[in-house]
């Protein structure tokens, strides 16, 4: 009795299976060349991905060290925005990206780039410690917009 009732219910979820399947498939008719067909959509969901990394250096004491390469990503179709968040010690300091220089005030946190639309890029860092800056920390974080 078991046995007949395991193959009953596995012959409906097949039929289920079946017609859920065929209901996908909606004829097509193409009124120019009078022929018929079938369209098959296709829907999915990308997870939002947002990804930044700095090859690890020591600052020295005073000048100009380089931090490496600041390598970002993210999907997100809105874009991103990658931030440096620092420590108290590094004000007076500026952050280098690509030559440009942003200066690090007592707020903690800067903004390195931002794009408006997803991306990668890859981009030189350097960290200029100068007047009273000592070095500290800094960490960089990356988020979708």
């Amino acid at each position: 009795m078991k046995n007949v009732l395991k193959n009953r219910l596995s012959q409906i979820a097949a039929a289920v299976a079946v017609s859920a399947t065929l209901v996908a498939f909606a004829p097509v008719a193409n009124a120019q060349a009078g022929t018929s067909g079938y369209r098959i959509g296709v829907e999915g969901y990308v997870p939002v991905i947002c990804r930044v990394s700095v090859d690890a250096a020591q600052a020295s004491n005073s000048g100009t060290t380089s931090l490496g390469e600041l390598k970002e990503f993210c999907n997100n179709a809105r874009g991103y925005q990658v931030v440096a968040d620092y420590s108290p010690a590094l004000a007076g300091a500026s952050l280098v990206v690509d030559g440009v220089e942003i200066p690090l005030n007592g707020s903690g946190s800067v903004s390195v780039s931002q794009s408006d639309k997803a991306a990668t890029a890859s981009r030189k860092v350097e960290i200029k410690l100068a007047g009273s800056a000592q070095p500290g920390n800094l960490s960089f974080r990356i988020q979708p917009l």
